[in-house]
């Protein structure tokens, strides 16, 4: 029993999406491998396949005088992409929602997006500790994210965490609202995302598929 759930458990990691972007890294936060293949919105909105580049470099923060312990990732021809892939992500062209990019404040700003004749609401509902990212079409009403007011009893905002969608649009050609997103939870975290709605369970618009969660110093 033990080797068979082993084994379904590794299955289940083989399959699971993945999402970067190019930039610098400390090591033990990038996973990837240069010359492996992800991924990438071009011009057209048109997914291409593209291999990365992963250079090891100078960490400034955390190593020694001497030491490369950090990665850099980089596509020939970009300066800079996001980098997703997953069973349900397919080259070729996508549907982009209308906006298909926003910028959000927490507990301030909303942002609708329209896909397929369907409306999107993403906003904040916050009580006295917390701030949770809410998406809605109308019917079905979902959590995204939970990010706690800071330790100084200020409302969280743009200088705290940064939460912005970088694509809405149909990326896994089933008609409804998927998300590419950086939301991160504090100050000093970067954290993109994929949301599929291919992956939503039942009560569910969108399931998050990917992240790669990543720290400054």
């Amino acid at each position: 029993m033990l080797r068979i759930a082993l084994l379904l458990s590794l299955a289940a990691f083989a399959h699971a999406d993945d999402i970067l972007y190019t930039g610098s890294f400390h090591g033990d936060e990038m996973p990837y491998r240069d010359g492996e293949t992800f991924l990438t919105l071009a011009d057209g909105y048109v997914l291409v396949p593209v291999g990365i580049d992963v250079e090891i470099e100078e960490d400034p923060i955390l190593d020694h005088p001497g030491e490369k312990t950090g990665k850099r990732v980089s596509v020939a021809g970009l300066e800079e992409a996001h980098l997703i892939r997953g069973r349900n992500l397919h080259p070729g062209k996508v549907t982009p929602a209308q906006p298909d990019f926003a910028e959000l404040i927490p507990a301030a700003w909303k942002a609708t997006f329209a896909l397929g004749g369907r409306k999107y609401d993403l906003s904040y509902r916050c009580g006295a500790n917390e701030c949770t990212l809410v998406l809605t079409d109308g019917e079905l009403s979902q959590d995204i994210l939970t990010t706690p007011i800071d330790r100084d009893g200020r409302e969280i905002n743009t200088y705290d965490v940064m939460h912005v969608i970088n694509f809405a649009g149909d990326l896994d050609h089933d008609g409804r609202l998927d998300l590419i997103a950086h939301l991160s939870r504090h100050y000093n975290e970067t954290r993109p995302t994929l949301w599929l709605s291919s992956a939503a369970k039942e009560g569910q618009l969108v399931a998050m598929t990917a992240e790669l969660p990543t720290t400054g110093c």
